[in-house]
């Protein structure tokens, strides 16, 4: 059901409920009028309130509490200029509209005959798929009478079949013979259809999405011009407002069939809509509810913001939808009665029904409904649509908007089949998203299956594709598996042979295809930028070559821009690359810009005066540079850009500037009259292009693009400095209540700070001595400031605080003197300067001769110090000896003179160190080393000459006063001596403390002051119960309870009764008073109340326990941070203190006044007579290039070593490991996969269904469709425990089984030893029973008769070698060569290699039959351990045994390998991951 009412209103949308309006919100009005008055009145006030813009309309509120204001200021309700401008826009919308587009009805209705088979007549259908009461005249909203109602069915029902379809036989079933009637009455299109002037135009805004802004909309014929709906879109819609887009996406596919599961829908959406909002494209669909398009609508629901250009909303990205009306459900709702509906409020649905028309989408912007005359049909807007995109794509000489298009094809049925073939045949790229089913499948496997041809052309255009003949039949498959079920039998052969036509002139344009797996995790955005690319790789027009590097560049695709556009073959002419690097620049394509410098292109060429003036000027018309406007404003002034305000600008943030014009091609024609022969003013060039770049891109906070500039210019170092300072200068503007931009410009500071330390530090290990030049140096492009000044300005602790400015600033400190603790001594002795004690650099002389070394000792930075130090301490006890002891109140001492004298001198060295600090300005000197403190020094040493001057005016009446401010000047002098505790590494930062702890006890003592007050004046309130005026009251309300925060509470004068009051009043009898007089007196006087006790328990224990321990917190963290930071801190001290040493003169005060009076008179000279003709520098030019060669080349090796930090970091191991254990899955996954009769391309293109353990299917999902480390991770070791557990099963059931078979092979063995033990005995007797018949000796007698060679014969070679190392070192008590044979298959038992066999052969061959004395085999007596040899069994037996046994021992090692092998690989992926 559509919306229940229209409004007339065009904008803004009336959502909201008119407020009714008094005669005081716009001001004075008339106080009595009538009711049509105060109607007109109330809707004025609501047409004005309404066109105030956002701003205006934030303050009405305001305006309203204030008296004699109104919500509305009062020259705006007179004016109707906006009013009028509304207006006329309005009536322009609606005359163009009606002039340029038509709408067409059915004017006759007649029913198809095809179309018979209802049980009433109402719900027959006439030949354009409409019934009787939806045709025009019928189908109105409002009522309609009898007589109106006949009127119309004349003209529309013919008079055959008047008398039996009518209003009366609208619900009776339809007449027998109505089928023979219908063949007397023809229908055709042109007698039926009537085109009428449109009238269905305006805004909807759906009901169901009420955070959406209105949709605008509009009905036109499928004959209208194209070009015209391109104007009404331009210029009454403002679509082209406020960028122009780049691309034009149109999506086609399946409608009521359409699916997509939740990993192809995220990898659609993400990627249609990043490549939407990355080139600000247009995308196009048909504008229904139902299946691709609504897949659409989500993406662009999810993904969809609004941009704010004054007063005006537009949205981020632009949905169109070109469709058929007489396929919109409630369509009849969006007509007007002429005027257009602004807005219409349309109710939309998600209910789809087969057959019948479907609803709107409430997430497209914009729609165009193209009528056919036709109803119910969904194909009426193909062939508009289409001549839509081909003008959209045509270029803008041929007419069309230049704009690319790409057709993007999901599912789909045979319609997306022939819209792909027309869009091909008119060169429009295809992406085809394989793997959502139908059309897209079928178009992906004859893709994948087509093999290219040559057609008398070797350019890609006119490569056509080829299907192969052993896939038609599969294709042809294909289409009869996706369509073939709706067809009838006898339309399925001609079906099928059109639709492989189409699919075969498709793959004539086989380079326009690209086919996009949706079941892989890839980014669509890059598949339809590659299509785009593809479609125009054979041409080498320059606009085609220049639209391809913006789309790349739209894009950020640097790397394909540099393998498809930016080839060896390929020439630029000069200047065709500028508006790109100009776009590159300014939306910070930093690899673009480094590509593009590749090109040829030179910077110091392109960046000119006018380029960097356009530069300026685009990024103050864009929305993120509010940040650099209000900069502009608080410190020039201003927000337009000039150089004039560019160089005020940065003075203010750096104290000094230059623009370093290059001025080589400038002529010199006369005093102050120069002029370049060939370059005008708007093409000047820069010294340092990369510098202004640099500059423009920290104004912009666009740090990537400062980081590019600075690596690409030139002094890494300096330039590094320099930029952590305009980001520190830009940090101060900003205020507090932007603390998110704070934070963000601060982070952008220590980066630069960081930066320029580590590539110092990296020249320093390199050579400590250039490096420390760098610091130094005087730096041509920063206005010859050092970058030691430039980081103490900016107050860059970190810089500072390296090595090689420390290295600097002590060089500077010591000058020369190579032992810091000489220097005090010499100071004393100063005759030491004539022998070999102190040491002192040459400085380039071959030898440092005694005067030399005397000036060096002198005007040294310490040496000033120390002398200046003992000097110091002499003046503080003179003036403490002058305060206590000398001062006269009637005459003026020597002694106080000299200290007057001498303070003199301390003032006029304070202005010339001042003068002579280096600072590039002058406020940059106030600010930098006169702080506070010298303030407070300063004004110390003036007060005590106010003082000795008002002392000589008047000595005997200002001699109290001035002993006073005399007093005040010690403890001033006194606390200046923490001056000289700078120079100590551990007193330094300890005075940063205190100085920070003093800051916070500033702001503590306001806190406590409120408790203080708060106590004082109630405690005193209630011991006083009445009081007169006196400074004695404020006095106790601050006195008492300050020194009771100390412990002092003295309760007897604080809240004790005062008894001498009482007693002085007496009684009352004896006073002369009145009683009322009495009374009073006694008021007066203090008396105890118990509740002051109570309060003052409270304040002491919010004071001393709640308070001092917040203080004591307080003071423990700025400890804590400054103890952190303590060399920092230091090193930053000694570079003031050094400056301020090293520019003092080599006297101190007092006696620095002789050379200051020497440097006055001078100075004069140089300004009146004797000017300096030239000035001497440190460094020459070929100085600077070497040392800018030396510190490109460090900071190039300091950038490679952090990108392989990088490389080598944990997270970088951590995200290969992931990648690995993607492409692990996926192989595994794809090889079981395998037995597919489909080619690997093919399998690319199918949905695969993955179990979800293996797809990790539960793990959360990066944008690019990936799962996240931390989810592959906790998957691995689900996988590690899972495969640890099944070893440990295995290996437990693989014991059990061992135990089985060790138990039954034990049972064997016994058997077995036992016959053999029987067996042995027996023979044993027998041969016993053969030696008593042979009479043979004992065996006892037999050893004795052994000759001696037999026991000492060594063991053979081949007899040792089997032996193991412990059985061949150990010594047997027997030598019987019987027993080295029955040692020998001990070897071959106890070793299972694989030689076994070979081993125990060798035994029997080589070695020869030992000597045996009574011939016959005997028993061992060795004392080895008892083993199961088989020494007695015959050689085949044995033999047959050892195999058995080394086959055993090897299946045994292999399979404990195994275990050992899946153990350590499940070990070592726990490891890596």
């Amino acid at each position: 059901m559509a919306g229940v009412g229209m409004d007339t209103k065009i904008y803004p949308s009336e959502k909201y409920d008119r407020v009714r309006f008094s005669s005081d919100q716009g001001g004075a009005g008339p106080s009595a009028m009538n009711l049509k008055e105060r109607k007109i009145q109330q809707d004025r006030f609501y047409e004005v309130q309404s066109a105030l813009t956002l701003e205006e309309a934030r303050y009405s509120e305001m305006r309203k509490k204030i008296p004699g204001l109104g919500r509305i200021p009062k020259d705006r309700i007179n004016t109707q200029s906006q009013d009028l401008e509304f207006q006329k826009r309005k009536q322009d919308h609606v005359v163009f509209v009606k002039q340029n587009f038509r709408q067409i009805e059915c004017s006759k209705f007649v029913p198809d005959p095809k179309k018979l088979g209802v049980k009433k007549i109402r719900d027959l259908k006439c030949h354009c798929g409409e019934i009787l009461t939806e045709h025009a005249g019928l189908s109105s909203a409002q009522p309609m009478n009898n007589v109106q109602r006949d009127i119309v069915e004349a003209y529309l029902i013919p008079e055959k079949l008047r008398s039996h379809i009518n209003r009366e036989t609208l619900f009776k079933a339809p007449p027998e013979n109505l089928a023979s009637l219908l063949h007397s009455v023809p229908w055709s299109k042109e007698d039926a259809f009537r085109e009428n002037i449109c009238t269905t135009f305006g805004k909807i805004s759906f009901v169901n999405n009420d955070n959406s802004k209105p949709a605008k909309y509009v009905r036109l014929s499928h004959n209208d011009s194209v070009d015209r709906c391109l104007e009404l879109m331009e210029k009454h819609w403002k679509i082209m407002e406020p960028k122009r887009p780049s691309l034009c996406i149109s999506v086609i596919g399946g409608a009521k069939s359409f699916k997509l599961d939740n990993k192809m829908r995220e990898t659609f959406n993400t990627g249609l809509i990043k490549a939407a909002k990355t080139t600000n494209a247009w995308l196009i669909t048909t504008g229904s509810n139902v299946g691709v398009m609504k897949a659409v609508g989500n993406a662009v629901s999810e993904g969809q913001s609004f941009l704010w250009d004054d007063d005006r909303i537009t949205h981020t990205l632009r949905l169109i939808g070109i469709g058929p009306w007489g396929y919109v459900k409630d369509r009849k709702y969006l007509e007007s009665d002429g005027d257009g509906c602004f807005p219409v409020h349309f109710k939309t649905s998600n209910i789809i029904q087969h057959g019948k028309p479907v609803p709107l989408n409430p997430n497209h912007t914009h729609f165009v409904f193209v009528d056919d005359g036709y109803r119910n049909n969904y194909k009426g807007a193909s062939e508009f649509r289409a001549s839509f995109e081909q003008k959209v794509s045509k270029p803008t000489e041929a007419g069309g908007l230049g704009i690319p298009v790409v057709l993007v094809i999901l599912e789909g049925g045979t319609d997306a089949i022939s819209d792909a073939m027309v869009s091909l045949n008119h060169h429009i790229p295809v992406v085809v998203c394989s793997g959502t089913g139908r059309a897209a499948d079928i178009l992906a496997y004859a893709y994948s299956h087509t093999r290219s041809k040559h057609h008398d052309s070797k350019t890609p255009r006119n490569r056509k594709g080829e299907l192969k003949p052993k896939h038609e039949d599969k294709l042809i498959e294909k289409i009869f598996d996706a369509y073939g079920e709706r067809w009838k039998e006898k339309e399925i052969e001609e079906n099928i042979r059109l639709h492989l036509t189409n699919v075969k002139k498709c793959m004539e344009h086989r380079d326009l295809i690209n086919i996009f797996p949706m079941n892989k995790h890839e980014d669509l955005d890059i598949a339809i930028l590659t299509a785009l690319l593809n479609s125009k790789a054979g041409e080498t027009s320059d606009e085609i070559r220049q639209n391809q590097l913006k789309l790349a560049l739209t894009w950020d695709r640097a790397d394909i821009a540099q393998e498809e556009i930016f080839r060896e073959d390929v020439l630029w002419p000069t200047g065709s690359l500028d508006d790109v690097l100009m776009e590159a620049i300014m939306e910070e394509r930093v690899e673009f810009v480094a590509l593009i410098l590749t090109q040829n292109v030179v910077m110091k060429e392109f960046l000119t005066t006018q380029k960097l003036q356009e530069l300026y000027d685009k990024s103050l018309s864009r929305m993120d540079s509010h940040h650099l406007k209000k900069l502009m404003r608080r410190t020039i002034n201003s927000e337009e850009f000039s150089y004039d305000n560019l160089a005020r600008l940065m003075e203010s943030l750096m104290d000094k500037y230059d623009h370093n014009f290059d001025e080589s091609s400038i002529v010199d024609t006369g005093p102050g009259k120069k002029f370049s022969p060939v370059l005008t003013n708007a093409q000047q060039h820069f010294k340092f292009p990369f510098k202004q770049l640099m500059i423009w891109s920290i104004l912009m906070l666009r740090q990537k693009m400062a980081m590019f500039a600075w690596q690409m210019g030139n002094e890494p170092v300096t330039s590094a400095v320099a930029a952590s300072r305009i980001y520190g200068s830009m940090a101060e503007h900003i205020h507090r209540n932007e603390s998110a931009l704070k934070e963000k410009v601060l982070t952008y500071k220590d980066e630069f700070e960081h930066l320029a330390r580590s590539v110092l530090d990296e020249c320093h290990i390199k050579h400590q001595e250039k490096a420390m030049m760098l610091a130094e140096r005087k730096s041509p492009s920063w206005s010859s400031m050092t970058s030691l000044q430039i980081a103490a300005s900016a107050g860059n602790r970190v810089y500072l605080s390296s090595v090689a400015c420390r290295n600097s600033i002590d060089a500077t400190w010591r000058r020369g003197i190579y032992s810091r603790w000489k220097v005090l001594v010499t100071v004393f002795l100063p005759f030491l300067l004539f022998t070999p004690f102190l040491e002192v650099n040459a400085m380039g002389e071959k030898k440092a001769k005694t005067f030399q070394k005397i000036l060096t000792f002198y005007t040294a930075p310490i040496t000033k110090f120390t002398h200046h130090s003992i000097l110091y301490i002499f003046f503080v006890a003179l003036f403490t000896y002058f305060l206590l002891v000398d001062y006269q109140f009637y005459e003026i001492t020597t002694i106080e003179i000299v200290c007057i004298v001498w303070i003199f001198t301390f003032i006029v060295d304070e202005l010339y160190t001042l003068l002579t600090f280096p600072s590039p300005t002058f406020h940059g000197k106030i600010r930098d080393w006169y702080g506070m403190l010298k303030c407070v020094d300063m004004l110390n040493l003036l007060l005590a000459l106010v003082a000795f001057l008002v002392r000589i005016i008047d000595m005997e009446k200002h001699a109290e006063e001035a002993k006073i401010i005399f007093s005040i000047n010690c403890i001033i002098f006194y606390i200046r001596i923490m001056k000289l505790y700078t120079a100590n590494s551990s007193l330094g930062p300890k005075l940063e403390m205190i100085k920070m702890m003093f800051d916070e006890l500033r702001m503590f003592l306001l806190v406590v002051i409120v408790f203080l007050l708060a106590y004082g004046v109630a405690s005193q309130s209630l011991l006083f119960r009445q009081r007169d005026a006196s400074w004695d009251i404020l006095r106790d309300i601050v006195f008492y309870p300050y020194w009771q925060l100390y412990g002092e509470l003295d309760f007897e004068n604080a809240v004790h009764t005062d008894q001498e009051c009482f007693e002085s009043l007496g009684n009352f009898s004896s006073s002369s008073m009145t009683r009322m007089a009495y009374n009073v007196a006694k008021m007066k006087c203090k008396k105890e109340y118990w509740l002051v006790y109570i309060l003052c328990a409270g304040y002491l224990i919010m004071g001393n326990i709640l308070l001092f321990n917040l203080l004591i917190a307080i003071f423990n963290h700025i400890f804590t941070k400054v103890e952190e930071k303590s060399n920092e801190i230091w090193k930053f001290q000694m570079y003031f203190l050094t400056m301020e040493f090293d520019n003092k003169t080599a006297l101190v005060p007092p006696l620095s006044i002789i050379p200051h009076l020497y440097l006055f008179f001078k100075w004069i000279a140089r300004k009146t007579c004797c000017k300096k003709r030239s000035k001497g520098v440190q460094f020459t030019q070929r100085h600077l290039e070497f040392l800018q060669l030396f510190e490109k080349e460090e900071m190039a090796n300091y950038l490679r070593h952090k990108k392989s930090e990088q490389k080598d970091s944990a997270e970088s191991k951590l995200q290969k490991r992931v990648e690995e254990l993607f492409k692990l899955v996926e192989e595994e996954l794809t090889a079981d996969q395998g037995g597919s009769s489909f080619n690997h391309t093919l399998i690319a293109t199918q949905t695969t269904k993955l179990p979800r353990e293996t797809t990790f299917e539960s793990c959360p999902l990066e944008p690019n469709g990936w799962p996240k480390t931390e989810a592959v991770i906790e998957f691995a070791k689900k996988l590690e425990e899972k495969e640890q557990k099944e070893v440990i099963e295995e290996e437990v059931a693989e014991a059990l089984m061992d135990e089985e078979q060790a138990k039954k092979e034990k049972k064997k063995k016994k058997k077995k030893k036992h016959k053999k033990h029987k067996k042995e005995t027996q023979e044993e007797e027998k041969i016993n029973n053969m030696d008593v018949q042979n009479n043979a000796k004992p065996e006892s007698e037999a050893q004795k008769n052994i000759p001696d060679n037999a026991w000492a014969s060594p063991l053979p070679p081949t007899t040792t070698r089997n032996l193991s190392p412990r059985l061949a070192s150990q010594e047997s008590p027997y030598k019987s060569p019987y027993l080295q044979r029955r040692l020998t298959p001990l070897k071959v038992q106890n070793d299972s290699s694989e030689d076994s066999d070979d081993v125990e052969d060798n035994a029997q061959v080589k070695t020869p039959e030992p000597y045996n004395i009574l011939s016959t085999p005997r028993r061992s007596r060795s004392k080895l351990p008892a083993s199961d040899s088989d020494s007695d069994v015959p050689r085949k037996s044995r033999k047959k045994k050892s195999l058995t046994r080394v086959e055993s021992s090897t299946e045994d090692e292999r399979r404990s390998k195994s275990k050992f092998f899946k153990r350590f690989r499940s070990r070592q992926l726990s490891d890596t991951d």
